[in-house]
């Protein structure tokens, strides 16, 4: 009977995380950066990079087959995230019911449900969601391996493995959770070969393509090493830093915070009683995000494993202090259990967190309204220079709704809208407009990030230009930066025409 209640526990929770989490998923494909290289490569328009193993896009692919446009694909790609959110939820809830019951298992369920982070990297066909999802199977198997060792549990720990790993390079830390739970000395057989066979089948079947173009991976796995080791673009910043740390309390709560004091203190108090798998759940999070500071390569998506494994250990804290009111158990956790689940809705912070407000960003689209504001308030003659990460639509991108026909204006784009030219060269090509994203400048004033060597003279003009041009110029339209930069990137529209 418990098992029956277990299984339609698990098919609700993930239902109610799909639908919820796929809700305003539609805004155009070429918002983000990253998404229209994938969608291409699905759409077979370009060959597979493999800047990421297959997981995410091979799933796509075969759910996506008949699709023929990029937002068709896009939007299926997006639903895949969710599912693995989906499914990543369900798994830290059946963790939390073998570790403390049904309190704890329905807390970490519903907590993580309507976790911000969770619901925003949904909404993206990025990769984050299937690494996640991968090392949450993983602790699922290494904790049922732990309590009733066998071929099905070491099976289910090797398959975890398998999928984080081929849902980005990073879920190889999964061999962290795996090696010392299946060395342990008194388990009987080889449970190590049974989980090894089951990783590489998991991940032969879901990396097949890209096991048979080595060189690409190769290339590609260098390339995405370097980019760990020296960061991103032309910038790069001290190590270790304190980035990650301002993410942990924009992706938790003060109710989650007391929570995770509780389980160290019940941890020390106990240490005896804890068993290996304890120890591993409670120690990653804090491991994982001390490993993310020694990278020059920073996102607060990254952190997502983290934020996920931080909610399941304030649910078990939630049964930690009820332990302590004899008598009053469950109305403790009743009252404890609705503050930590409530307080994600809210934000805790001036411009991030809370369901809340990510429900009401996605509902918003100022690229939308800025290309209408264009249409309405420039002449075709007008010439545009822009940001890259002014993402207007073009010949090449289609997009979706009434605003995203291409503009009739001529327009000049690069990365930096500082690289084609200073602005007495703008006015000498006759641009009348520039547009610029707060997610682009800001980079010039974030303390913390530097030139890389051989970029300070291009570091120094681009911040020269971005500084005259808010200096001198009066801005004829600001859409300010706000939750989900990726549709709020803090647009900013300058006249310089004289």
């Amino acid at each position: 009977m418990n098992t029956l209640r277990l299984c339609f526990w698990a098919i609700a929770l993930f239902v109610a995380t799909l639908v919820l989490h796929t809700r305003h998923n539609t805004f155009p494909f070429y918002y983000h950066p990253d998404e229209p290289g994938k969608v291409e490569q699905v759409l077979g328009m370009r060959p597979w990079n493999f800047h990421h193993p297959m997981l995410l896009l091979s799933t796509t692919k075969l759910i996506a087959s008949s699709a023929r446009t990029e937002q068709t694909v896009v939007e299926t790609g997006r639903w895949v995230s969710a599912a693995f959110t989906a499914g990543a939820v369900v798994a830290l809830s059946l963790l939390g019911y073998m570790w403390r019951g049904w309190v704890v298992a329905i807390l970490a369920g519903l907590t993580l449900m309507l976790h911000h982070q969770l619901f925003e990297l949904s909404h993206y066909m990025k990769e984050d969601t299937s690494l996640l999802f991968g090392i949450t199977v993983a602790f699922l198997g290494a904790y049922v391996f732990l309590q009733r060792p066998g071929t099905a549990a070491a099976m289910l720990l090797g398959a975890g493995c398998g999928l984080a790993i081929s849902g980005k390079y990073l879920g190889v830390i999964t061999l962290v959770i795996a090696v010392p739970v299946l060395c342990r000395r008194n388990v009987k057989g080889q449970p190590w070969l049974t989980a090894f066979v089951t990783m590489l089948l998991v991940f032969v079947t879901v990396n097949f393509p890209m096991l048979c173009d080595l060189n690409t991976f190769a290339s590609s796995f260098s390339r995405e090493t370097r980019l760990v080791v020296e960061g991103q673009g032309e910038m790069t910043q001290s190590v270790p830093h304190t980035r990650y740390w301002s993410i942990f309390l924009t992706n938790t709560t003060p109710v989650i915070w007391v929570l995770l004091l509780v389980v160290m203190r019940a941890a020390f108090i106990r240490r005896r009683d804890w068993s290996m798998i304890h120890w591993i759940i409670l120690l990653f999070p804090f491991v994982f995000a001390i490993a993310l500071s020694f990278s020059p390569k920073d996102n607060d998506r990254y952190f997502l494993p983290a934020t996920a494994l931080f909610t399941l250990l304030a649910a078990v804290g939630v049964g930690e202090i009820a332990r302590h009111f004899v008598g009053r158990e469950r109305i403790v956790e009743i009252i404890v259990g609705s503050l930590l689940i409530l307080a994600q809705l809210p934000s805790w912070t001036s411009d991030r967190g809370g369901l809340i407000k990510y429900w009401q960003a996605f509902q918003r689209d100022d690229t939308g309204e800025l290309t209408a504001w264009l249409r309405d308030n420039t002449k075709p003659t007008d010439i545009l220079a822009k940001d890259k990460k002014v993402r207007l639509p073009n010949t090449e991108r289609h997009g979706v709704g009434p605003s995203a026909s291409p503009l009739p204006n001529t327009i000049l784009e690069e990365e930096y809208a500082a690289d084609i030219g200073s602005i007495p060269e703008l006015r000498a090509k006759g641009v009348t407009h520039v547009l610029i994203t707060e997610s682009t400048y800001k980079k010039f004033e974030r303390a913390g990030l530097k030139p890389k060597e051989g970029e300070v003279t291009k570091y120094e003009s681009r911040k020269l230009f971005y500084a005259t041009l808010r200096r001198d110029f009066d801005p004829v339209r600001v859409w300010p930066r706000s939750t989900v930069i990726y549709l709020h990137p803090g647009l900013e529209v300058y006249r310089i025409a004289p």
